[in-house]
């Protein structure tokens, strides 16, 4: 894909020079986004072009930290996204780091927009999977909070917060 005439002055203005903003231009190109706003706050929190398929991830982080992101819940995430056969041994450290400690809203913002962008890119039968492979980590993680064997039911909090996520997702059509 080719990257928007405000993808490449991301890369070769305000974001530096060198190694950098190549790793910016490669992680626009990935997302499919160029905001620099959105690809500035990502790149900043340590996403890069091969971490991208760990953004589908940072909805259930968000859940998960809705409530403190208990034990269970970082566990059943790492377990999940590491053997997903898009995930990468960077991806998975990034994974380990926002459940460890909680990152902050403008990423949660930037990683929704990304994922929208990345949404908007692909036909509509896939973009409904997608969707609904993310609201399933949603869940898997908010029910594994505190719970035997990963069944516990969802707090009110993170049955709106899923929803919520959904409809934002959704709005990529």
């Amino acid at each position: 894909m080719e990257p928007t005439h405000d993808a490449e002055t991301t890369a070769k203005a305000g974001l530096g020079t060198g190694g950098r903003s190549a790793e910016v231009a490669a992680l626009v190109a990935a997302v499919g986004l160029g905001d620099s706003t959105v690809v500035g706050t990502l790149y900043d929190h340590g996403v890069r072009a091969d971490m991208v398929p760990a953004l589908e991830w940072l909805p259930a982080v968000d859940v998960c930290w809705l409530d403190g992101a208990d034990a269970a819940e970082r566990h059943a995430l790492r377990v999940q996204f590491a053997s997903d056969d898009r995930s990468t041994p960077a991806g998975v450290d990034l994974l380990g780091q926002w459940l460890t400690t909680r990152p902050p809203a403008s990423l949660f913002a930037a990683g929704r927009r990304a994922l929208r962008a990345r949404l908007a890119l692909i036909d509509p039968a896939d973009r409904e999977e997608v969707v609904d492979r993310i609201v399933a980590m949603c869940e898997a993680a908010g029910r594994a909070a505190g719970a035997d064997f990963g069944v516990g039911a969802l707090s009110t909090g993170e049955r709106d917060r899923i929803r919520q996520l959904r409809r934002d997702l959704e709005d990529a059509a």
